[in-house]
């Protein structure tokens, strides 16, 4: 009888130890287990966090070269293209200002009232290709002279656009068909001309050849407003 007891004593205390082993093996790997998830999930996030880094990265970068493609200094003045989709086809102009004074001159030496903005149709860059012969001068008074009478289809804009960087700079400018080049330079003459190619030439003290092949009236006249603007910011930084 005793013998039966201490056997079944025995068996119990053999489960005891078993299910002992048994619930410690469990506190043992379970916590393994759940490092490996959590290590399993660290690294997701990590790949995560790393591909919304190199988009956001992306994104500000396209950010940036955009803005800065838009904005650009061609022989010392700055520009900046700026686009109007009220209309279409969407209109992009290239935008420049000056400083204008009391009296209306472009000078260090007056109260600035604040800066006045022009608009040109074509990328100052690109009329590069339009040639320059002789220096550029800008005297009080100016004669635009058309020789013959322009169909295209910019003339006004190319006119208008013109008169207004003039009076900006305080030139009194006119138009005058019989107009001539003085020989004492006392007025600067803008002749408007055909020719075999878009340029410009200086045939007199302040006196110059606007030449125009292909209607390109337009171009012609930013070219000169180009390098009007250009000398007289290096006047103006001097």
């Amino acid at each position: 009888m005793g013998n039966k007891e201490d056997k079944e004593k025995g068996d119990v205390e053999n489960e005891e130890k078993e299910g002992d082993k048994d619930e410690i093996s469990d506190r043992v790997e379970e916590p393994a287990k759940v490092n490996y998830r959590d290590k399993k999930e660290d690294k997701q996030l990590k790949k995560i966090f790393f591909v919304l880094g190199i988009l956001a990265l992306f994104f500000l970068g396209t950010i940036l070269v955009t803005n800065t493609s838009k904005k650009f200094t061609y022989e010392g003045v700055d520009f900046e293209m700026e686009k109007y989709c009220d209309a279409r086809p969407c209109l992009t102009v290239y935008r420049t200002s000056l400083p204008v004074d009391s009296d209306k001159k472009f000078t260090t030496g007056k109260i600035i009232l604040g800066n006045y903005n022009f608009y040109l149709r074509n990328d100052p860059r690109k009329l590069e290709s339009f040639p320059v012969q002789g220096e550029l001068t800008l005297m009080k008074n100016l004669v635009i002279n058309f020789t013959e009478d322009f169909n295209c289809e910019h003339r006004m804009i190319a006119v208008a656009n013109l008169l207004v960087v003039l009076d900006v700079l305080d030139v009194e400018a006119i138009t005058d068909e019989t107009a001539g080049c003085d020989p004492s330079g006392r007025y600067t003459l803008l002749r408007l001309q055909t020719g075999d190619e878009t340029s410009i030439e200086q045939f007199g003290p302040s006196c110059y050849n606007l030449n125009i092949n292909n209607c390109e009236v337009l171009e012609v006249t930013e070219k000169y407003i180009v390098e009007l603007l250009s000398e007289v910011t290096k006047n103006r930084l001097q």
